[in-house]
């Protein structure tokens, strides 16, 4: 083997080393430039998350304010109601802010007699009746507690007065207001405004029976307070 061959060999064997440390140099600064890319992402994808998080409690803290803030001006409302009517007519409002269509039913002998309604396209709206002639509005009176009113299923004889049906998808309720241990009205609210679905998150239900709780307590006050004055007038 003469001299330049081996020279020539010398060469090859060098730039084939450096080659292969080149290539594995390259080859691990691809890994390291991959791995800082996973990481960021995983960072970028945390932070995002993170912020989506945030954005969603504050979105909910900011509803459960407005909401709180509706409800207390509400109540002040019916607190600052003067007399029977005023209580009445500052329940059906606040209920209203609260769903789609309300209506008041006094309780007058065995008698519905409708004191107001609010929401209901002209001819849906109540009308006197019995008070057997609905089975959730007599409970009510009966039994004196809150229930749902059932939606209308298609082909089916309802039992309930026209202005309580609902179509599938939404709710009625009916809310005794009770005077003394006794039912003086019903409540009827529903949300027939509200997109299908919507009403599984809405709180209106609770919202709505917690006005008209309060409302009747301001009714029993006011009836109280009016038969005492009646008792402290001199003869």
């Amino acid at each position: 083997m003469t001299v330049e061959h081996r020279v020539r060999e010398v060469v090859d064997e060098h730039v084939a080393q450096v080659r292969q440390d080149l290539d594995a140099r390259v080859e691990a600064l691809t890994a390291n430039l991959a791995s800082l890319a996973d990481q960021q992402r995983t960072e970028i994808e945390q932070q995002a998350t993170e912020a989506r998080a945030a954005g969603v409690i504050e979105a909910t803290r900011k509803i459960r304010v407005e909401t709180l803030q509706r409800l207390l001006g509400s109540i002040r409302r019916i607190d600052e109601a003067d007399g029977l009517n005023g209580i009445l007519e500052a329940l059906s409002k606040a209920a209203l802010d609260q769903t789609s269509r309300v209506a008041v039913l006094l309780v007058d002998g065995y008698m519905f007699r409708p004191w107001g309604h609010f929401g209901f396209e002209p001819g849906t709206e109540p009308a006197e009746m019995p008070i057997g002639a609905s089975g959730t509005l007599a409970s009510a009176v009966t039994v004196g507690q809150s229930s749902f009113v059932e939606p209308a299923v298609e082909g089916q004889e309802s039992m309930e007065p026209a202005f309580m049906r609902v179509a599938g998808g939404h709710r009625g309720m009916v809310i005794p207001l009770t005077v003394g241990g006794d039912v003086v009205a019903v409540l009827y609210a529903d949300d027939t405004t509200l997109t299908v679905g919507e009403d599984d998150t809405s709180p209106w239900p609770e919202e709505v029976e917690l006005l008209a709780r309060h409302a009747a307590v301001r009714l029993e006050n006011v009836t109280s307070t009016r038969a005492v004055e009646v008792l402290a007038r001199p003869d």
